[in-house]
């Protein structure tokens, strides 16, 4: 009897579970279409996310309130005044959260990146970039890399050899071909002044400064140097001296 009694037991325990389970996922479904059903946390999956700046018109502008009444309720005029106030207290108190009418705050006035700082040279004042110096060590493996960078970056252009005279001028895609390197004026341009040109830009050139890293510019103008007729030996001479940006030194390795 025992032994019946247990197996009895154990099959009306199985058959709760069962009914339990299907109970639970009858309920979850739903008719419509754009409901997941129930979800459990859905703010843990389905978070409330905004633009970074965004500002409290623009919230209400995409409908912010609306938006967050049909995480509570998809019949709001159905409810009571007070259900109503408790759901508006809510969003109220999550729109509050948005101090001085933005969703994130901006960054205080001269703020820079870690690791950085600012070209401090302004962009009408070339003559103020001749005095920079070449704040890297003038040697062969900048000077290698240099070259790769230029060939990337510059040769389309410029030419191989600075000639000014790249593939882009010979296919009669720029009117005005670009100085060369390696005669005329250009020939005397200063390190810090050929930095400004890559920062800058200039003439029909735009500015490169958000496509090459620091470094790499710096390298690049190591390597436009030696294009100027310039040889190793000669440029080493130069001491290096940070007057840019902050070069970081496993930047610079």
């Amino acid at each position: 009897m025992k032994i019946l009694y247990n197996n009895i037991s154990k099959v009306m325990l199985n058959k709760w579970i069962t009914c339990a389970i299907a109970s639970i996922v009858l309920v979850s479904c739903t008719t419509d279409p754009n409901s997941p059903g129930i979800e459990f946390m859905p703010d843990m999956y389905r978070p409330q996310s905004y633009e970074a700046y965004l500002e409290k018109y623009d919230i209400d502008s995409v409908k912010f309130v609306e938006k967050n009444i049909t995480k509570y309720t998809n019949d709001f005029e159905g409810l009571s005044d007070s259900a109503q106030k408790v759901i508006t207290d809510d969003i109220n108190a999550l729109y509050k959260v948005f101090n001085n009418g933005t969703a994130t705050f901006k960054p205080v006035e001269g703020t820079v990146p870690v690791g950085y700082l600012p070209f401090d040279v302004a962009k009408n004042n070339r003559d103020g970039a001749k005095g920079i110096s070449m704040p890297l060590t003038y040697d062969e493996q900048n000077m290698k890399e240099g070259e790769v960078y230029y060939n990337i970056f510059c040769d389309h252009c410029h030419g191989e050899k600075g000639d000014g005279n790249g593939p882009m001028v010979t296919l009669g895609v720029y009117p005005v071909q670009p100085p060369a390197y390696n005669g005329g004026a250009s020939v005397s341009l200063t390190a810090g002044e050929i930095y400004h040109t890559i920062y800058y830009g200039k003439g029909m050139m735009g500015g490169h400064a958000s496509q090459i890293s620091e470094d790499k510019r710096w390298k690049i103008v190591m390597y436009v140097q030696q294009l100027q007729g310039n040889t190793l030996e000669q440029l080493s001479g130069v001491l290096p001296v940070v007057a840019t940006d902050s070069l970081q030194s496993d930047s610079i390795k």
